[in-house]
């Protein structure tokens, strides 16, 4: 009896070869800040700041956060403010985050902790750069409960 492994072969190629292809971003930033779950205040700035980018490329960046479930309001309401080193370019980003729908229901991943992304524009920066991140909650209250994690990722491509 004669075993035919091309087809096995050949899917094992391909797989290899869409891997390879398909990959053409590259993390090149990704970092959380803990807030304090009972109370993040509103004058508590996160601050991001990247290494220098070893090459031009045009960035996509994303703001991550995680909400615990006593989180008070259906969105979340955060100012991204980023400047561009060495050339001090600053760019100035309000996040309105949609985190609970009018039904009450999460729209967050997970179990106690529910993680979402929210997408800033692309940018693109030169070799050399470093990106600087401000992030604050603009809430009427000035203690906001709930919120777990804030993150930055950058991702090239």
């Amino acid at each position: 009896m004669r075993s035919n492994k091309r087809p096995l072969l050949y899917t094992l190629f391909m797989a290899v070869a869409l891997t390879t292809v398909g990959c053409n971003r590259n993390t090149i930033y990704h970092q959380y800040h803990p807030t304090p779950i009972s109370g993040w205040e509103k004058n508590d700035t996160l601050l991001f700041i990247t290494a220098p980018a070893k090459q031009r490329a045009v960035v996509q960046r994303d703001v991550e956060l995680r909400m615990a479930t006593n989180y008070p309001y259906q969105q979340l309401s955060l100012i991204v403010e980023q400047t561009t080193l060495p050339s001090t370019i600053r760019r100035r980003d309000t996040i309105n985050c949609q985190l609970i729908n009018p039904e009450g229901k999460i729209q967050g991943h997970g179990i106690n902790l529910y993680q979402y992304h929210f997408h800033l524009p692309d940018i693109s920066i030169n070799e050399g750069d470093s990106l600087h991140f401000r992030i604050r909650h603009n809430m009427k209250r000035d203690v906001l409960p709930g919120i777990a994690d804030i993150g930055i990722r950058l991702t090239a491509y």
